[in-house]
């Protein structure tokens, strides 16, 4: 399978004890499943979710098969304008599954960061940008899907055709005019920058509370016809 989309993300929340981490862990990943049903147009797919207590420490992701994939664009009719509708699709996902996590473990009032990984959606956007621009041409691109994904290429002969016909349909950017000038004179000078602050060095941050308990959870769905998988441990 391919990635879809992956997304981690950090919270600071309540300790909770084993079985209420357990419940609430579940239904997040339940809830998290809903809105990949709604939201993303794939046949089928797969989902992970892991969580770490201390505070939360989460990491979910969304993969897929090429063929689900093809389908799933296909129901757009455009080629491109799918591939780019599944990508924003699937970046909302990020951000609800991070939202989703404040709320089910009560920690909605405080701050928190995600981060989403780039995914294959991603990646074949910018490898259109990349024929786009002239840096690669459509049979080097198609190469390099291949070779990226191998077996999962090889197994949808019908996904890489499309792929490389709308590779080679796909209009080219207009060269840009360069605009540096060995001529022009540096708009900064060394002296200029001399008296601009410096940065304060940050604040060392205060060492967390040891929590009497240290679970991690893993929560997946190999495929839509699978039950979803549940292993709970303990960390320390």
């Amino acid at each position: 399978m391919i990635d879809i989309v992956s997304t981690s993300f950090y919270i600071k929340s309540p300790v909770f004890d084993k079985d209420a981490f357990e419940r609430r862990s579940s239904e997040l990943f339940d809830e998290w499943e809903s809105q990949v049903e709604i939201y993303l147009n794939l046949p089928d797919y797969a989902l992970s979710l892991v969580l770490e207590e201390g505070s939360l420490k989460g990491r979910g992701k969304i993969a897929a098969a090429v063929t689900a994939l093809y389908i799933g664009i296909g129901e757009y009719g455009d080629f491109v304008s799918g591939l780019r509708t599944m990508q924003e699709q699937a970046s909302y996902l990020s951000t609800a599954l991070f939202q989703e996590a404040k709320d089910r473990f009560s920690c909605s009032s405080e701050r928190g960061n995600s981060k989403q990984t780039g995914g294959d959606l991603i990646y074949l956007r910018k490898l259109f940008e990349r024929v786009q621009a002239g840096a690669v041409t459509p049979d080097q691109a198609v190469a390099e899907v291949q070779a990226r994904w191998g077996e999962e290429a090889n197994g949808s002969p019908e996904f890489m055709r499309a792929l490389a016909s709308n590779l080679k349909a796909a209009p080219h950017h207009p060269e840009q005019l360069t605009l540096s000038d060995e001529s022009w004179p540096d708009c900064l000078f060394p002296e200029a920058l001399e008296g601009e602050p410096k940065p304060q060095p940050r604040a060392p941050r205060a060492p967390e509370v040891p929590i009497p308990q240290h679970y991690r959870i893993e929560i997946s769905r190999p495929s839509r016809n699978e039950n979803k998988k549940i292993k709970l441990s303990k960390v320390r």
